[in-house]
């Protein structure tokens, strides 16, 4: 079944050209349910340790968030057992249908990392790497936070080592 066929206009450097397109239809999913849960909102709904995480990341300067970045580049040792509690991360979040409250996490945690980065102009791309590897090191920590009842107690450790100063 295709939908009515619609035009569509592809930009040229020297014309604007018009061409047809044939869209397929999608088939329709199946309704969601009234009933079902959205996750184990008993553990997420308010976490102490977790929301003091998420003030102490508002509070630190974008030269923080570049030294810790910084840190974790330079300890290539530890990448690997953070990739595989990352690995068990994942999986604890889809098994235990934490993914609401994960998206509500990393809403936080992008946040946090635009208002560090809000002044800052100009940066080389080692900074940006150093950032970036704060950023996605701060959003893993945070998580095995919101599943550390689902989680290994060394993949927990592994993950929120980096910012082992702002967890109370």
């Amino acid at each position: 079944m295709t939908l009515p066929i619609i035009r569509s206009f592809r930009s040229s450097t020297t014309t604007e050209s018009a061409r047809l397109v044939h869209r397929v239809r999608s088939p329709r999913t199946a309704e969601p349910e009234a009933n079902v849960p959205l996750g184990d909102t008993a553990s997420c709904a308010y976490d102490p340790k977790l929301a003091a995480f998420l003030d102490r990341l508002l509070e630190l300067s974008v030269v923080d968030w570049i030294g810790i970045g910084r840190s974790l580049i330079a300890d290539r040792d530890a990448l690997l057992v953070r990739q595989r509690a990352w690995a068990l991360l994942e999986a604890a979040i889809a098994d235990h249908r934490l993914g609401v409250a994960a998206w509500e996490i990393r809403d936080a945690i992008d946040t946090a990392a635009c208002l560090a980065t809000r002044a800052a102009r100009g940066w080389s791309r080692d900074t940006r790497g150093c950032f970036a590897s704060t950023h996605g090191a701060a959003e893993a920590a945070a998580l095995a936070l919101l599943a550390r009842g689902h989680l290994r107690a060394d993949a927990v450790a592994a993950l929120t080592t980096p910012f082992a100063a702002l967890i109370a």
